[in-house]
């Protein structure tokens, strides 16, 4: 996820009373010597422990500087799988806010401190300075000394969906999950990203086929020439036992019609192999995606899209097209690194595309928050499903459908500040400020969830107050939801559907 900012201005009562600062240390670093609650004489301390997914952050990390005064000192670890935030706190004037993200291992490390499995949390050792331009003016650049990782009991875990999907092995096999409670909070958008090679690859086949206006080019960025994928070929093409040559895509019916063929020799990879750029058992995005197309492990005779045991593999180990390389990755950002270095068949940030030896482009597809990339400026691009690209307004009119309820995991702890930061994660003028204008097809991201009464789905009185099918961007609100009902469990192995009531489907506007 990208920013949270707090879209009406915060209240002047919080700001009331004297304000403290930050204790530091003469060097200017923050003093974080005594970790029992008070950080300098007289200054009380609040201090949270957050767990699981690592799309969360960002809206956790707004939530922060919203309940903050002044500065807010942010720090990592090496890894970047713990944040820490420090910062005068508003919500309680006079006191300090601690607030520590473990973000390694994702969603399912959410699930297991759920039920009780403490994560440990290494307070950060250095600035997260790649975050300084999008967060300026709030953060300050120090250094923070050295600390000793510590295992905490949370306050708030998060996952990308609900906490019973990783009791099935596909998901990691976390014993227990299915009893760990989960509320949506937020609905995130994701999406099938091919690398720019096939996407080109892609149109120009369509182009051919009259699927895609006469007027498109190769290399078009505007939403009408975006290629598209029916569920079926994505499930084709990601499912463990089905295709694995590129030239398995047909169109036309005529011998000769794949999409292999339809390019000119320059634009086809060396091999024909299909390489899946994915993630690793436990991640959110990868347990959407086995919903959505697979219907795993909702469904016992489901074929998963990645075994739990898999891992990244080096490909072209069998004949021309033999082959589905499965590239399992921890993050979204080793995702775009795993798209990007086979774009290229050149290693790019973590991802080594051919170990040991040098190789040309690849045409890849993978998995990923619709957030990413919103300039263009990596190389890859997201595709059309079933005909709907995946904007908000798509979302909100059930067009398109690959979205997961972000979600709350087990208890949630009743002190002021966790409830405060929730209460920011939630809100729907804030959600607003996440998201991006991407350039092939507008507003995507995230939207505030069905059953949440602070802010319903957009109404229309000129229609009787129903659902209006008009997306508000300054307001996204999803209309549809996995809950069962208001307060109800989430599953989402559950179509969506709209919430009973006064209340018109979106996709009949």
């Amino acid at each position: 996820m990208n920013k949270l900012l707090l879209a009406g201005a915060v209240s002047a009562a919080l700001f009331a009373g004297q304000a403290v600062a930050v204790p530091l240390h003469a060097n200017g670093t923050v003093d974080f010597s005594n970790t029992t609650g008070i950080y300098a004489p007289g200054v009380v301390v609040n201090e949270v422990w957050v767990s699981g997914s690592s799309a969360a952050t960002p809206f956790l990390e707004k939530a922060v500087i919203n309940d903050s005064v002044g500065t807010v000192y942010k720090y990592v670890d090496a890894a970047k799988s713990a944040i820490t935030y420090v910062s005068d706190s508003s919500i309680a004037p006079g006191t300090i806010n601690v607030v520590h993200k473990r973000d390694g291992g994702g969603s399912i490390t959410g699930v297991k401190a759920a039920q009780g499995t403490f994560p440990k949390f290494n307070d950060s050792t250095s600035l997260d300075t790649a975050t300084l331009g999008a967060l300026a003016g709030s953060l300050q650049a120090v250094t923070a000394p050295g600390l000793t990782q510590s295992i905490h009991a949370t306050n708030l875990n998060f996952s990308d969906v609900d906490a019973a999907q990783f009791e099935s092995p596909l998901n990691g096999g976390v014993a227990g999950a299915g009893s760990v409670p989960s509320t949506a909070v937020a609905t995130q958008t994701f999406g099938i990203a091919a690398n720019l090679k096939l996407r080109n690859a892609l149109q120009k086949a369509a182009i051919d086929a009259g699927t895609l206006p006469a007027t498109c080019t190769v290399g078009n960025e505007t939403e009408a020439c975006i290629p598209n994928l029916t569920s079926a070929d994505i499930s084709s093409l990601f499912g463990a036992n089905r295709v694995t040559d590129w030239g398995n895509l047909r169109y036309g019916g005529a011998a000769g019609k794949n999409l292999f063929t339809a390019q000119l020799a320059a634009d086809r990879p060396a091999n024909r192999d299909i390489h899946i750029c994915s993630r690793t058992a436990g991640s959110g995005t990868l347990a959407t995606v086995n919903i959505k197309f697979e219907n795993a492990p909702c469904f016992a005779g489901a074929e998963a899209i990645q075994a739990a045991s898999a891992l990244t593999v080096t490909p072209e180990t069998g004949a021309n097209g033999s082959l589905k390389a499965y590239h399992s990755l921890a993050g979204s950002g080793d995702v775009e690194d795993c798209l990007e270095g086979l774009n290229t068949g050149a290693a790019q940030g973590n991802f080594t595309p051919y170990p040991g030896s040098t190789a040309s482009f690849r045409w890849a597809i993978g998995i990923l928050g619709t957030e990413r990339n919103p300039a263009n400026a990596k190389a890859f691009r997201f595709l059309r499903i079933d005909g709907a690209s995946p904007s908000l307004a798509n979302v909100a009119q059930g067009k398109y459908k690959f979205w997961g309820e972000l979600a709350t995991v087990g208890a949630v702890s009743a002190d002021a500040l966790t409830q405060d930061l929730l209460a920011n994660v939630k809100n729907a003028n804030q959600i607003s400020t996440v998201n991006v204008n991407n350039p092939n097809f507008g507003i995507t991201g995230y939207m505030g969830v069905a059953n949440n009464a602070a802010f319903p789905a957009t109404f229309n009185t000129a229609i009787n107050g129903l659902i209006s099918a008009a997306f508000d961007p300054a307001r996204p609100v999803n209309p549809f939801t996995h809950e069962v009902a208001t307060g109800g469990a989430l599953n989402h192995c559950r179509l969506p559907n709209v919430p009973g009531g006064a209340k018109a489907l979106p996709a009949l506007y």
